[in-house]
């Protein structure tokens, strides 16, 4: 009976366990709201969205400026820091330097005692060649010892008038930046009074849209912490050279080697190899759309050149929920990396050569490529 319950308990604890991990959000409570959500924004009307796309507008705004406010404060604790440290430093050096003046006057007291005669008397007073070489070293001795701490108190004078100016500087610096974030508060301020006045010029309406914001603002939270795992996604299956020669449409000339991916073989390579949500990627002249159609997001940008083997997206605008995104939150999107399209990785074992691009465009649905191979095939 014992060793009955003893295996009932385990077969509960392991579906327990399975239950956690291929359904995380489902423990923790969270795919409920989200899916609710999800369903009240996708449900609203025109005239709601356009209403919705204002309020949300300066929810990004106010939260820009949060982000301002936060970067600001860490510049000024680094600053009151590196401020603390140089006082400390300075302290120290004057401290250096105020011994140094000591000892300097105790030898200048010494010498004005006995006067350069005194040296003199010295050497005159040597009993033989053995003996004069011995007091001409030991003068020599001395006068070099002086002419060092001369110059150590010299040096000392410099570093701590610069540590000084550079005090000086840093509250400067200081000074900026506090006022910065004054200014940085107060927008802040001045922003959330703008929201709260327009979401009390909706009257009775004021609180359905305070609900439609606060679940566009759930929902984009939580697409903030997905889309680093779906940029992750994406350059792990870049990685994996899932392209073939066919795909990559390749044609080898005299000195460069020239391709093209259609977008529909690239949105199908990444989409049948990837663990997240859908990626759709529409290449058209000088643009390039993308959308994560779960997540009612669309972003649209532009490639430019990394590095000679790799294309980053350069996003320049996007919707979500088709409501307007300023490019600060999707730069958000991207904080922890850019999305990279590494052409070395994307070619593998195809292009025995290094890859050295020299002109990409993106065209009505596909993305052209040359790499320059600097010899004769």
């Amino acid at each position: 009976m014992i060793l009955r319950r003893r295996k009932c308990l385990l077969i509960f604890i392991a579906v327990l366990l399975v239950t956690m991990i291929f359904n995380p959000l489902e423990v923790t409570g969270e795919v409920k709201p989200i899916e609710e959500a999800n369903q009240q924004l996708e449900g609203i009307t025109r005239e709601e969205e356009e209403t919705l796309d204002r309020l949300f507008i300066l929810t990004q705004e106010i939260e820009e400026m949060e982000r301002q406010e936060a970067r600001l404060s860490q510049e000024i604790a680094s600053l009151i820091i590196h401020i603390d440290e140089l006082d400390k430093s300075i302290a120290i050096e004057e401290k250096n330097y105020g011994l140094h003046l000591d000892i300097m006057e105790q030898v200048l007291i010494s010498y004005q005692r006995g006067g350069p005669a005194s040296y003199l008397d010295i050497l005159l007073k040597a009993e033989n060649l053995t003996s004069f070489i011995k007091s001409l070293n030991l003068i020599k001795d001395i006068t070099r010892n002086t002419g060092e701490l001369l110059a150590s108190i010299e040096e000392s004078k410099k570093f701590l008038e610069e540590n000084r100016q550079n005090l000086y500087d840093s509250k400067a610096i200081l000074d900026i930046r506090q006022e910065e974030l004054m200014g940085s508060i107060a927008n802040k301020k001045s922003l959330l009074m703008e929201q709260e006045a327009y979401l009390e010029s909706l009257s009775e309406e004021r609180e359905k849209y305070q609900q439609h914001l606060d679940n566009l603002k759930l929902m984009w939270d939580n697409l903030k912490n997905l889309f680093s795992h779906v940029v992750d996604e994406f350059s792990r299956i870049i990685a994996e050279g899932h392209f073939t020669m066919e795909d990559l449409n390749l044609k080898f000339g005299l000195f460069s080697v020239k391709g093209s991916i259609h977008e529909d073989t690239f949105n199908r390579i990444i989409n049948e190899n990837s663990l997240l949500t859908e990626m759709v990627f529409s290449f058209q002249k000088d643009r390039v759309v993308v959308e994560v159609p779960d997540n009612n997001l669309v972003l649209y940008g532009h490639f430019v050149l990394e590095a000679n083997t790799s294309l980053r997206f350069v996003p320049e605008g996007g919707s979500f929920y088709s409501m307007s995104l300023e490019i600060e939150s999707i730069n958000e999107l991207f904080r922890n990396g850019p999305m990279l399209i590494d052409f070395e990785k994307v070619a593998g074992d195809l292009v025995v050569i290094d890859i050295d691009l020299k002109d990409v465009v993106t065209e009505d649905g596909y993305i052209s490529f040359t790499i320059e191979t600097g010899f004769l095939f």
